[in-house]
C-alpha cells in the first residue's frame, strides 16, 4: 500500500499547519484551559474560511467533496499543535453519518457546519456497555419516539444544536439526532485530564419524531458502525500528530539538556527509549493511515480499526511516559508544553477503547476468520 501523500492531501495538512502554528501559542492554550468553554472558535472560524470543515463533506452542502483520509492529514495537524477545536464530534461522529444516510432536511445542517456556524456532536459512549449495543432506549410514542437513557463522555455538549444518539429499539439499534435543547435532556459536565469539555447527557423522556431517525429501519446498526469506526480512526489521527510532535521535543531537549557535560541524547538508555518511541511512533501513523485508507475505500474493515486503535492506545501511552521521564522534573511545568502532549496521549488511550480490548477486538476477528490453504 503506497502511503505517499497526494499533492491535495499536502496541501490541506500544510494550510492547517499555517493557521494553527500561528494561532497555538502556549499562552494562548493555557487561556482557554482557563475558559469554561475551552473550544477556540475564533480558529474554528478561520478553518471555515479556508474551507478545511468541508474536507469531506459533499459539495452540494458547501463542502469540497474530499474522503476521509483527507480529513485525517488535517486532524493530525491538529494533534501536533494540541489544538481546542471539536473537529472529531462535529465533522466525524455527526456530519459524516448525516451525509451519507440522512435526508436532504437532515443534511440541511451541514451547510451551517461547513460555514462554521452550528457544531455538532455524538453520544457514544454509555457505562457498562459495549458501544455497539447501546443501553439506551428508543420505544415508540404515538408516531413517534421516546429516549431514555445516560450517555458519558460527550463531546461539546453545552456548544452544539443537535447531538446523534444511538440507542436500543425492538428491532436492534436506531441512531437519532436530538436537539441539545429537547424537553428531557439534562448535561452535567465531566472533569477530564486535559480540560476538555465532556459531558454526561441523560435523556428522560425525551420525545422525537420519526424524521429525527437516521437511516432505515434495517440501517441502525450500520451507521452507529459506520460512526465508531470512523471515529476512532479519526482520534488515531489526532494521536498521530500528538505522538509525532511529542517525540520531536524530547528528541530536540536531549539535544540541550547536559548531564556530565554531555549532551542526554548521547546515554544510551536515553538513545535506547527515543529508539523504541519512533518505532511506536511509526506504528501509530502506519496503521492510522491504513485503516482511514481502507475506510475510505468504504471498506469498513474491524480489523484494520482495531490494530490502529490498539498501536494509538498502546504506542501513545509509552511514548506519552517516555517524554515526561526523559525531560525529567521539568516535564511537570506547565509553563513548559510536554506535559499538554501527555494529557493528550492519555484521553484519547482510553477514548472508545483502550489497548487491551482491542487486542482482544482483533483476537476475535482473527478466530472468525477462516484459515486459507
Amino acid at each position: 500500500m503506497d502511503f505517499a501523500l497526494s499533492e491535495e492531501q499536502q496541501e490541506l495538512a500544510g494550510l492547517a499547519a499555517r493557521i494553527l502554528e500561528d494561532r497555538m501559542t502556549l499562552q494562548h492554550l493555557k487561556e482557554r484551559d482557563r475558559s469554561d468553554d475551552w473550544y477556540d472558535l475564533d480558529t474554528w472560524r478561520e478553518f471555515a474560511k479556508a474551507n478545511l470543515l468541508g474536507i469531506a463533506l459533499p459539495e452540494t452542502v458547501g463542502g469540497l467533496g474530499f474522503g476521509f483520509l483527507d480529513l485525517c492529514m488535517v486532524l493530525r495537524e491538529v494533534g501536533r499543535n494540541v489544538a481546542p477545536l471539536p473537529m472529531i464530534p462535529t465533522l466525524v461522529s455527526a456530519a459524516l453519518p448525516i451525509a451519507r444516510f440522512g435526508t436532504d432536511a437532515q443534511r440541511a445542517v451541514l451547510s451551517k457546519v461547513v460555514a462554521g456556524e452550528l457544531l455538532l456532536t455524538a453520544a457514544l459512549v454509555e457505562y457498562g456497555s459495549e458501544p455497539e449495543r447501546p443501553a439506551t432506549t428508543a420505544t415508540r410514542d404515538g408516531d413517534g419516539w421516546r429516549l431514555d437513557g445516560l450517555k458519558g463522555s460527550v463531546p461539546g455538549a453545552t456548544a452544539a444544536e443537535l447531538v446523534v444518539v444511538p440507542a436500543r429499539v425492538h428491532d436492534g439499534v436506531g441512531v437519532f439526532l436530538v436537539p441539545i435543547n429537547a424537553t428531557g435532556v439534562t448535561l452535567e459536565r465531566q472533569q477530564v485530564m486535559n480540560h476538555e469539555p465532556l459531558f454526561e447527557l441523560r435523556l428522560d423522556g425525551v420525545r422525537v419524531g420519526d424524521d429525527a431517525r437516521l437511516g432505515t429501519p434495517e440501517q441502525g446498526s450500520e451507521i452507529l458502525a459506520f460512526a465508531l469506526n470512523r471515529t476512532m480512526v479519526a482520534s488515531c489521527a489526532v494521536v498521530s500528530g500528538v505522538a509525532d510532535k511529542a517525540l520531536r521535543l524530547t528528541a530536540h531537549y536531549t539535544t540541550e539538556r547536559k548531564q556530565f557535560d554531555r549532551q542526554i541524547g548521547t546515554f544510551q538508555a536515553v538513545g535506547q527509549r527515543m529508539a523504541d518511541c519512533y518505532i511506536d511512533n511509526q506504528a501509530i501513523e502506519l496503521t492510522m493511515l491504513q485503516a482511514a485508507t481502507h475506510l475510505d475505500e468504504g471498506r469498513d474493515d474491524p480489523l484494520e480499526v482495531a490494530t490502529a486503535k490498539f498501536w494509538a492506545a498502546d504506542g501513545g501511552n509509552r511514548i506519552g511516559h517516555a517524554a515526561l521521564h526523559i525531560h525529567g522534573g521539568i516535564s511537570i511545568d506547565v509553563d513548559f508544553p510536554i506535559h499538554r502532549y501527555f494529557l493528550w496521549l492519555k484521553r484519547y488511550e482510553f477514548s472508545l477503547g483502550s489497548a487491551t480490548p482491542e487486542l482482544l477486538r482483533i483476537g476475535e476477528v482473527l478466530a472468525d476468520t477462516p484459515v486459507s490453504n
